[in-house]
């Protein structure tokens, strides 16, 4: 196990301790640091380095599956807050600077339906997006490789929606906090003493009067009690060389289960298939597999014609919920004193900032929000 030498122990009684340095802890930080708290962000491995820097760089607006799909599972009240939820996310983002990254582009999504039984769903989607007031286009055709396969049916266009490269993003959000950020130290145990949360890790005990937890896909392991409440579930993706290859939108295909879009310099960036192999895709092992990898070189030349020289492979993993919505809510052994914040079900990069800023002001000023009262 690894050590800590003595000129690396720092302070370790805090008002409130994260842990967990992805997208959601380390804009719990900035939230913290904004409000003049005490605080640091522990993180057993370095900055982002579970799915926030692992995914395929999407800033869009929704959730797991379109619209007419969310308002029937969800009721179309939850369905609407959590679609303006993911556009208050881009936007508090563009507020604090995203704009500024070299990755970030403003870059439409479309869900682009493959079989007729979607086509159905997306139209009806577009009726419930415009009734409801949000801003949404529709494509029939289009020129680019997406459509000149013969795949695609309709597509539904998000049309404010951004993309960017995750790694990147995640040292932007860390910038401003990063003093408070301490990399290596994991967490081996968290229990209560005196009325304070005792963190025990490999670099020693810290201690708090709150504790947050992003720790998301991870959480099991620190705290068993969420055993059915956060399922880990990992997504494989793969770069292709394909320099001829021009993308007008992030598609995302297939109800979401497959994901296309340009990552610049000729690079196409490919995930999902997944549900291909839903029982083999559970835990927290991030390693790529042949299935799933075949699938996705399968897929991406159907839709582009032809096969392209795969770059790279990777996969990551993502924490789900029961309900497939984001979650905020006390962590209860652990009696008042502690909170977490995940379960964002795949969709990280556009939940999990304003998540995490909405969880700090639970835990702070005992307020509350939707995810907190549905979860």
């Amino acid at each position: 196990m690894p050590t800590t030498s003595y000129w690396h122990r720092d302070n370790r009684e805090h008002e409130v301790i994260v842990i967990g340095a992805g997208i959601a802890g380390l804009s719990a930080s900035r939230e913290l640091q904004r409000r003049g708290i005490n605080h640091v962000v522990l993180e057993r491995g370095v900055i982002g380095c579970g799915a926030s820097t692992r995914n395929a760089g999407y800033l869009m607006r929704g959730a797991a599956d379109n619209y007419a799909a969310a308002c029937r599972e969800f009721g179309r009240d939850t369905a609407k807050a959590l679609w303006r939820w993911s556009e208050n996310n881009l936007q508090a983002l563009r507020e604090a600077g995203i704009e500024s990254l070299r990755s970030y582009q403003a870059r439409p999504s479309c869900l682009l339906a493959v079989d007729d039984g979607e086509a159905r769903e997306l139209e009806e989607s577009r009726t419930l997006l415009q009734e409801d007031g949000f801003e949404v286009g529709w494509h029939t055709e289009g020129a680019d490789a997406a459509w000149t396969s013969g795949m695609a049916r309709v597509g539904l266009v998000n049309p404010n929606d951004a993309v960017c490269n995750p790694a990147e993003l995640i040292r932007w959000i860390a910038g401003p906090v990063f003093e408070h950020v301490r990399q290596g130290v994991e967490v081996e145990s968290v229990d209560l003493k005196s009325s304070k949360v005792s963190i025990q890790t490999n670099a020693g005990e810290y201690r708090c009067e709150r504790l947050l937890v992003c720790t998301n896909a991870f959480t099991e392991s620190l705290l068993p009690e969420f055993r059915d409440r956060i399922t880990p579930r990992r997504g494989q993706m793969l770069a292709l060389d394909a320099p001829e290859v021009s993308l007008d939108c992030a598609y995302y295909i297939n109800h979401g289960h497959e994901y296309i879009r340009e990552a610049g310099d000729g690079v196409i960036a490919l995930g999902g298939c997944r549900g291909l192999f839903a029982d083999q895709e559970v835990g927290e092992d991030d390693t790529t597999t042949d299935n799933v990898q075949g699938a996705l070189e399968d897929f991406a030349e159907r839709l582009l014609g032809r096969r392209y020289p795969v770059l790279c492979r990777w996969a990551g993993t993502m924490g789900f919920s029961p309900t497939a919505l984001p979650m905020i809510c006390r962590i209860p052994s652990l009696e008042g004193h502690a909170w977490f914040c995940g379960g964002f079900t795949g969709h990280g990069m556009s939940l999990a900032h304003t998540t995490a800023t909405a969880a700090v002001a639970q835990m702070l000023d005992e307020s509350s929000c939707l995810f907190s009262r549905v979860s």
